[in-house]
């Protein structure tokens, strides 16, 4: 692995900048090591906000990544940055785009005809049907579908895609080297077996955070050109896809809701304040047309 790409790893450590200040820090400086380079005095005067730089350790991050670079090689795992050609298309556009994503397999896809397909981690049998229904249709006509390898919903659309024989891609919420839960270990491993890819904006030894799964959730609605909410409670994560689908301007699509089930309460929520509400797959194929 050359030099640059180390000092990449090394900067993708740090979780002190935001995704947007380290995207302007590049295209400003050229290269993650000029960037590390800074004093942090310099540093903080270039940010202008409150910055004490007490989590920014340079020289920790590039002797880290000295051996995450060998561990890298040796696994097969990838790294695109955000500036690289190859970087998946949707992330291009979002505003708080990932430095650098690490993936696994094969992340390429028609984002024309792509779908992150999202909900409850615990949905009942109408919600496993609903997703079963969906991504069926969507990959019989060439959808990728996206999701978070969660449990639930993110299982069920991962799972019925493959039996279906289509493409779909794992957005992780931990280091790109574990999967979590672990019990979809075998899921991820058929993602990979069957011509589809997981990908992390996390670097291999990080473990999974409760407040990772939010960032994590821009990166699934940022790779597609839209967002199906199959199933939702009143307060769920899904719901935070659907605020973010709407910052970066991708289509949301709802599941027609359970007119009384609480696990339905936040599909009916989204349709109440103007999310738009469908019963069939063939709706968001006739939304999209045919690529």
């Amino acid at each position: 692995m050359n030099e640059e790409r180390i000092y990449d790893i090394a900067f993708s450590f740090d979780e002190s900048l935001t995704p947007i200040e380290k995207k302007t820090l590049i295209q400003n400086y050229g290269s993650s090591k000029k960037v590390l380079e800074l004093n942090k005095s310099l540093l903080k005067n270039i940010l202008g906000r409150k910055w004490t730089g007490n989590r920014y350790k340079p020289e920790e991050f590039i002797e880290r990544a000295k051996n995450v670079s060998s561990f890298i090689d040796k696994a097969g795992i990838k790294i695109l940055r955000f500036d690289e050609t190859d970087y998946p298309e949707g992330l291009k556009e979002i505003p708080d785009i990932p430095f650098l994503i690490y993936y696994r397999g094969d992340i390429s896809f028609n984002y024309k005809r792509s779908i992150a397909i999202v909900g409850t981690r615990k949905p009942n049998q109408d919600g496993i049907k609903r997703t079963a229904n969906f991504t069926k249709t969507l990959v019989e006509n060439n959808y990728t579908i996206i999701s978070g390898l969660a449990e639930g919903i993110d299982t069920v659309s991962h799972s019925c895609c493959l039996n279906n024989k289509g493409k779909t891609i794992a957005v992780l919420g931990c280091g790109i080297d574990r999967v979590y839960p672990a019990s979809n270990k075998q899921i991820g491993k058929a993602i990979l077996d069957n011509g589809g890819g997981i990908m992390s904006e996390y670097p291999p030894g990080i473990s999974p955070q409760k407040w990772y799964f939010p960032k994590r959730n821009r990166i699934i609605v940022g790779l597609s050109r839209g967002v199906l909410i199959v199933q939702s409670p009143e307060r769920s994560g899904s719901l935070i896809s659907a605020i973010l689908s709407t910052d970066y301007n991708r289509e949301l699509f709802i599941a027609k809701p359970d007119e009384h089930s609480p696990i339905d309460e936040g599909n009916r929520t989204l349709i109440r304040t103007g999310a738009k509400e469908i019963s069939s797959p063939e709706e968001i194929i006739d939304e999209f047309g045919y690529y």
